[in-house]
């Protein structure tokens, strides 16, 4: 099962405090039936499933995590993640050619190399078709990205852990791969050499199997 986001795919977006967003997202999972989920996220996804483990931690039975951090707001305790100056001006640029913001953003998220590979075309061509998160969503996120800090909720983690990252990740860096090694020790980490922020997006193939290999040996 895949969840749309407030503000994505077919979900209004609704601005809600980050901590009711993530219970409406269990009280979602409840209405299904299930429990004791493995939980994949994305990016902010990982601030969510963490926040979900967080709030909720007999749900989760499973974390992987692909190109996420705890905190995404860098600073002088945290050198990892993305400046205030950098979010603050995005945010700015959302107001400006919205399409064109979007398009320069999610290029960002990819190496060169990645972006000359025939996958990455035919993804921009599939792209053509979908409609862009919402405006407000995507400044309510952004949002979120400078308030939240999670890292008090390692120290409960006691289920098995997946890392996994691209090496030219530039929002979650070696360096913050390092980080995280160190604060969730019984981690499993995969790093996909020359890989931007989507490694199952641009190796999916290789991507699913270090999911399922994962999932079927924990």
């Amino acid at each position: 099962m895949t969840i749309d986001l407030p503000g994505h795919g077919k979900t209004h977006w609704k601005p809600l405090p980050f901590d009711r967003m993530v219970r409406n997202l269990k009280d979602a999972t409840e209405r299904l039936g299930l429990n004791g989920m493995n939980v994949v996220g994305s990016s902010l996804g990982g601030l969510v499933a963490l926040k979900l483990f967080d709030l909720f931690p007999e749900g989760v039975k499973r974390m992987v995590w692909v190109g996420c951090l705890p905190k995404f707001l860098h600073s002088p305790d945290y050198p990892f993640g993305l400046k205030l100056e950098w979010m603050r001006r995005l945010a700015g640029q959302l107001d400006t050619d919205y399409p064109l913001i979007v398009h320069i953003f999610f290029r960002s998220l990819f190496t060169p190399e990645e972006r000359e590979s025939p996958l990455f075309q035919w993804f921009k061509k599939f792209r053509k078709n979908e409609d862009l998160p919402q405006r407000e969503a995507l400044r309510g996120f952004l949002d979120i990205l400078q308030k939240e800090d999670l890292r008090g909720v390692f120290s409960k983690i006691r289920i098995p852990f997946q890392i996994i990252n691209g090496t030219e990740d530039y929002i979650c860096s070696k360096d913050a791969v390092n980080f995280l090694k160190r604060r969730l020790p019984a981690a499993r980490v995969h790093l996909f050499q020359d890989c931007g922020h989507f490694p199952f997006l641009t190796k999916p193939r290789e991507f699913n199997r270090v999911l399922e290999r994962f999932l079927r040996e924990t």
